[in-house]
């Protein structure tokens, strides 16, 4: 199983994966986790500190679809969120057997940047669609690290990042 980490250009906090939170930038901190779980592809449309294809896609589906298509399934995790562990990757991993695997809150709410695309690639209109079919594993998000899905497209996200990674290095 491979990991696949999206990374484009934001248009709320430009620049958000090259910002630091600690000593690192927030691709660093996703990459280096992810990397100790899954062999790691970083798809990116800038120049990273870090190994990455360049993604020449019109957007995340385009980018999607063409990935089932090269590897059949994969592990999307987002580029800007630096608060799950790896044990949170470890039970998505874990969920996997051939079918998709997405974390719901069993209401509808779902994290499409958190789960394993797997099946025949069609062109879809959205995340959800390529993700939920009859045969989609759903693992409640309360079986995650409580900041787990935490992610940062904002100045106040990127504020409130900051200041909830020094507290929690400051417990350790």
């Amino acid at each position: 199983m491979i990991a696949i980490i999206p990374v484009k250009l934001s248009e709320r906090l430009p620049g958000k994966h090259l910002m630091k939170i600690g000593e690192k930038a927030i691709i660093e901190h996703v990459y280096e986790k992810v990397s100790r779980v899954f062999e790691t592809y970083v798809y990116s449309k800038v120049d990273l500190p870090i190994p990455f294809v360049r993604d020449d896609s019109e957007n995340i589906m385009e980018l999607v679809y063409s990935l089932r298509k090269t590897y059949g399934s994969f592990a999307l995790i987002g580029g800007d969120m630096i608060f799950f562990t790896e044990d949170d990757l470890r039970r998505l991993k874990g969920a996997f057997k051939g079918a998709p695997v997405v974390p719901s809150d069993g209401g509808g709410d779902y994290e499409p940047m958190f789960s394993i695309y797997a099946g025949d690639p069609e062109p879809t209109r959205n995340l959800r669609e390529a993700l939920i079919t009859g045969k989609t594993v759903y693992i409640p998000k309360k079986e995650f690290s409580k900041f787990a899905f935490f992610n940062i497209n904002t100045k106040e996200d990127y504020e409130k990042a900051s200041a909830l990674y020094a507290a929690m290095r400051n417990k350790k």
